[in-house]
């Protein structure tokens, strides 16, 4: 009970403060049960046109970043799973993966920045994709090597006997089976991705703004906003919930399979 209360109660307190008049979410004490509810946040973030466009570019952000990771990442770990090279090899490769995963963002910021300045990606989406894919596509690697290295290999030695090459079986034999693998990495690369905003702070002015910038916005020299803040943060965590709603089989499925022991 206590372990559900210290999980439920900050989105409780997310949800109440987006719906507080203004005089009782900047009250002190706290007040936990709202006297009375608005929809006026929803509606002062809602009113603002740009928001549609910031909730667009974390979607194609996203989504984009998570469908490359998956189809790359799966490729590369089924490469390096089922490819000829050594056990030796093949453990290198995975601790570097999560080497790469382990590094702060923060240690790159600067040389991030400076590169796609070079290239004119400053406040692009392209920009943003590039920069989610490079980081989620090491851990994607390292929990589909897991995966791969789960399915028994006279699955694959039948599709040899019947004359597929090694994209037919990769396509054909082994994806079918690590559907699970691929839903659980697919999830959280897109919940990383959704929630970045080190580097859509950094390489965003205007136009590729994502969600977690605009919440930032709400911190002004006249006081933070909490109401819309917490308005924004609602629609934020609607998409993921809805996600992880509709794929909880798989990703749990996935989650308890060959990644973790991978």
């Amino acid at each position: 009970v206590v372990a559900l209360i210290l999980i439920i109660f900050p989105l409780y307190w997310l949800v109440t403060s987006s719906l507080k008049i203004e005089g009782e979410y900047l009250s002190n004490p706290p007040v936990i049960v709202p006297s009375q509810l608005t929809a006026e946040s929803y509606q002062n973030i809602f009113g603002k046109d740009q928001i549609w466009q910031n909730f667009m570019n974390t979607v194609i952000v996203a989504g984009g970043s998570t469908l490359i990771s998956v189809v790359f990442g799966s490729m590369a770990a089924y490469a390096v799973a089922r490819g000829s090279i050594g056990n030796r090899a093949r453990k290198y490769f995975g601790l570097w993966f999560m080497v790469q995963k382990m590094y702060p963002a923060i240690a790159t910021a600067i040389p991030v920045y400076l590169v796609m300045r070079s290239l004119h990606l400053i406040d692009t989406k392209t920009a943003l994709i590039i920069m989610n894919t490079s980081f989620n596509l090491p851990l994607v690697i390292w929990l589909m090597m897991g995966f791969f290295q789960e399915v028994p290999e006279s699955i694959e030695e039948s599709g040899k006997i019947d004359g597929c090459s090694m994209a037919q079986r990769f396509f054909y034999l082994v994806l079918p089976i690590v559907k699970p693998g691929l839903v659980a990495s697919a999830i959280l690369t897109f919940v990383s991705t959704w929630n970045e905003f080190l580097f859509a702070v950094i390489l965003s002015v205007r136009n590729a703004k994502t969600l977690p910038v605009i919440i930032s916005g709400f911190i002004t020299d006249r006081g933070l906003e909490w109401g819309p803040m917490a308005a924004t943060g609602i629609v934020i965590i609607i998409p993921v919930f809805v996600v992880v709603w509709l794929l909880q089989k798989d990703f749990v499925q996935g989650m308890t399979m060959g990644a973790v022991k991978g």
